[in-house]
C-alpha cells in the first residue's frame, strides 16, 4: 500500500518538541552572545547579495535533481523541472519535521507518484543518496584535514586526520565496487542474521523484499563511465556551490580577509552539523552554536559565525516557503494519495494506447475503407475518447492511459487526460510492454489492474466491471475478442511481493492464436482462468463495417457518441453519393 503524506507529517513527538525547545534556547544564547545589534548590522551588509545566496541554493537543488534523473531507469517521463520541484518539497518537509531523511526522501518520490511508480523513483533516490552520502563523508573528512592544516596542528595529529581521510576514501571506493560487482551485501546480511536466530520473525520475513530492492538498486547503478562521472560531478557541484555561498557571505560580513579554504572548512563543518543534528527541526540553534564555535576557532569570531548561520537559515526559510507553496498548489496530494492507498479504490483501469498525433498514423489497416491518414487519426482519437469515457464511468477505479514511446503524449492531453493519468509503455514487444505496465501499476500501490485496448468504442462497461469482480490473487481474467486475440486482461497481486505471472511469454501476438496461447500460459502458471463476454475491437475493414452498422441504430449510437460523430463526418460524402 502506498504511504501518504499524512503518515509522514505526524503530530510532534516529545523528543521532537524537546529538540526544538533546546534549539531555541541555544539560538537565543548565541544570538545574545554575538550581540543582536551587531548581528543585524552584519545581515544588513549582505543586502541585495542575499538574492544571489538564494539563487545558489536553487542551483544546489537543481544539481541534486539532475543527479536523481541520471540514476532513474529509462525510459521515464520525468523532466528536470518536475524533479527540481520534488527536491524542493522534500527538503521543506525534511526541515520542518524531526524525522528529516525519513520524511524528505519518500516525500520526493511521492510528489512524483502520478508521473512514475514509487519503486522506480525511490530506487533511483537510493542510488543518488548513496552518491551524496559518500561525497558528504569525503567532504567532512577532507574538511577535518584542512582544519588541522589551517590551525597548524602538531604533525602527528594532522597525519592521523589524513589517514582518516584516506580510510574514508578507501571505504567509498569499496562501497562503489561492491555495488558495481552486484555483491548482495544488504540481503546477505539480513539472511545471515536470520540464520543466526537474530530476530527471525523480522529478518526472515523481509529478506526477499530486501533482495528485490537491492537487485533493483544494482540494476539502476550507473555503469557507463559518462553517467558515473556525471553523477559524481553533480554531487561535488552541490558542495562547491555551498562553498561559494559561504565565501560570498564571509567576504561581506567579516572584518578579515576570507579565503576559499575558510569557506571549505565552514561548509565541511556545516555538513557534520547536519548529519549529527538532523533530528532538530530547522537545526534551530544548532547551526548558530556550531558555526559560531568554529568561527571562533578560525579567529573570525562568534559574531561572524552566528551571522553566517542566520543568513543561511533565512535562505533556507525562503526555499521552505516555496516548497510548501508548491505542495499547496498541488492540492497537498493528500486526497489523491489516500485515494490510491484506500482498499476501496485500489483498482486501476489502464488503456493501452498510442498518440493519435504521433509520427506513424494509427489504424493504417483501415486505409482501404478510410481513405486518408488524417481520417485514420481522427477515427482512432474518437475510438480512444469513447473507450476512456467508458472507463471513467466505472466507480471505485482509477484511470491510466499507457502510451507507446514513438508518439509520446502528443495528442493525448487534447482528449482531456490529466498528467497523472498518463504513463509510458516500456519494452521491446507487446508482451514486455504489457508486463511492465502491470509491474509499474502494482509498484504504484494498486492491487488489481484491468488492461484493455484503445479501439473498443462500443465496449459495454459491464464487461469491465465483471472483470474487476472476478479478479483475485489466484485468477487471470481475459476478455476474448472475435479475431482470436483478447481485448482485456486483468491481474491481481498475489501477495506482498510484486510477482507478475508468466502469461506474456511465447504468445503469437496479433494473431488468431493469441488468446489460446495466453490461456495455455495461465494454465502452466497454475492459475485459474476467468472469462468475461467476447467482444470485438476495430482492426480491419470488416470490423469497421460492423461498427458502422451497430452505430447506425440510434439506440446504439449512445454507446460511442464521439465515434458516431466522426464516422458521420468521414463517410458523409459516401452517404450523399448513395442518395
Amino acid at each position: 500500500m502506498t504511504p501518504s503524506f499524512a503518515t509522514l507529517i505526524r503530530r510532534p513527538t516529545l523528543g521532537g518538541a524537546l529538540a526544538a525547545i533546546g534549539g531555541l534556547i541555544l539560538f537565543a544564547y548565541f544570538l545574545r552572545r554575538a550581540g543582536i545589534t551587531d548581528v543585524a548590522d552584519g545581515i544588513r551588509r549582505v543586502g541585495w547579495v542575499f538574492l544571489i545566496v538564494v539563487a545558489l541554493q536553487g542551483l544546489r537543488f537543481l544539481t541534486r535533481a539532475a543527479a536523481w534523473l541520471m540514476c532513474l531507469e529509462r525510459p521515464h517521463r520525468l523532466n528536470l523541472w518536475q524533479a527540481f520541484q520534488a527536491v524542493m518539497v522534500g527538503d521543506a518537509l525534511g526541515n520542518l519535521t524531526p524525522l528529516s531523511l525519513l520524511v524528505s526522501e519518500p516525500a520526493k518520490a511521492m510528489f512524483l507518484l502520478h508521473q512514475e511508480p514509487l519503486k522506480r523513483t525511490l530506487s533511483a533516490l537510493t542510488i543518488e543518496n548513496l552518491f551524496y552520502t559518500l561525497s558528504a563523508a569525503l567532504m567532512i573528512t577532507s574538511g577535518l584535514v584542512a582544519l588541522f592544516l589551517r590551525l597548524r596542528s602538531p604533525e602527528g595529529l594532522w597525519l592521523v586526520i589524513t589517514m582518516l581521510f584516506l580510510a574514508v576514501a578507501s571505504l567509498i571506493f569499496v562501497f562503489h565496487w561492491m555495488i558495481w560487482r552486484r555483491v548482495p551485501v544488504a540481503s546477505g546480511t539480513v539472511a545471515w542474521l536470520g540464520r543466526r536466530g537474530v530476530a527471525p520473525n523480522l529478518f526472515g520475513g523481509v529478506v526477499e523484499r530486501v533482495r528485490t530492492f537491492e537487485e533493483h538498486v544494482h540494476v539502476l547503478y550507473p555503469r557507463d563511465w559518462s553517467r558515473l562521472l556525471s553523477v559524481t560531478a553533480l554531487e561535488l557541484s552541490f558542495h562547491g556551490l555551498a562553498i561559494l555561498e559561504i565565501f560570498l557571505v564571509l567576504s561581506l560580513i567579516s572584518g578579515q580577509r576570507a579565503t576559499i579554504l575558510d569557506a571549505f572548512i565552514f561548509e565541511s563543518t556545516n555538513r557534520l552539523i547536519q548529519v549529527v543534528f538532523k533530528f532538530v527541526p530547522l537545526r534551530i540553534g544548532v547551526d548558530e552554536a556550531g558555526t559560531g564555535m568554529f568561527a571562533d576557532l578560525l579567529a573570525f569570531g562568534t559574531l561572524v559565525g552566528v551571522t553566517l548561520a542566520i543568513v543561511r537559515k533565512a535562505r533556507m526559510l525562503v526555499w521552505m516557503t516555496l516548497g510548501v507553496a508548491v505542495l499547496v498548489q498541488r492540492g497537498l496530494l493528500f486526497e489523491e494519495v489516500r485515494a490510491m492507498s484506500s482498499p476501496t479504490n485500489n483498482v486501476a483501469l489502464v488503456v493501452m494506447a498510442r498518440s493519435p498525433a504521433g509520427g506513424q498514423p494509427p489504424k493504417t489497416r483501415l486505409i482501404g475503407a478510410v481513405t486518408t491518414e488524417d481520417a485514420c487519426r481522427r477515427l482512432y482519437a474518437a475510438f480512444l475518447e469513447d473507450t476512456i469515457r467508458t472507463c471513467q464511468g466505472i466507480k471505485g477505479t482509477v484511470l491510466r492511459v499507457a502510451y507507446t514511446p514513438d508518439g509520446g503524449t502528443e495528442g493525448l492531453r487534447e482528449l482531456g487526460l490529466k498528467e497523472k493519468e498518463l504513463m509510458p509503455q516500456r519494452g521491446n514487444n507487446l508482451g514486455a510492454r504489457e508486463r511492465n505496465v502491470f509491474r509499474d501499476l502494482f509498484t504504484a500501490g494498486f492491487s488489481k489492474v484491468v488492461m484493455i485496448g484503445s479501439d473498443l468504442p462500443t465496449l459495454p462497461a459491464r464487461h469491465i466491471t465483471e472483470a474487476v469482480m472476478r479478479l483475485d490473487r489466484n485468477t487471470v481474467v481475459l476478455g476474448p475478442s472475435e479475431d482470436g486475440g483478447y481485448y482485456l486482461i486483468g491481474l491481481a497481486l498475489a501477495g506482498p511481493e510484486i510477482l507478475i505471472p508468466e502469461v506474456f511469454n511465447n504468445i503469437s501476438w496479433s494473431s488468431s492464436s493469441a488468446f489460446k496461447d495466453t490461456a495455455a500460459a495461465v494454465d502452466r502458471a497454475g492459475l485459474t482462468l476467468e472469462l468475461v463476454p467476447t467482444w470485438y475491437d476495430v482492426d480491419s475493414n470488416e470490423d469497421l463495417a460492423r461498427l458502422r452498422t451497430d452505430l447506425a441504430d440510434p439506440e446504439h449510437a449512445v454507446w460511442a457518441p464521439r465515434t458516431t460523430k466522426v464516422l458521420r463526418e468521414i463517410f458523409s460524402g459516401e452517404t450523399e453519393d448513395k442518395r
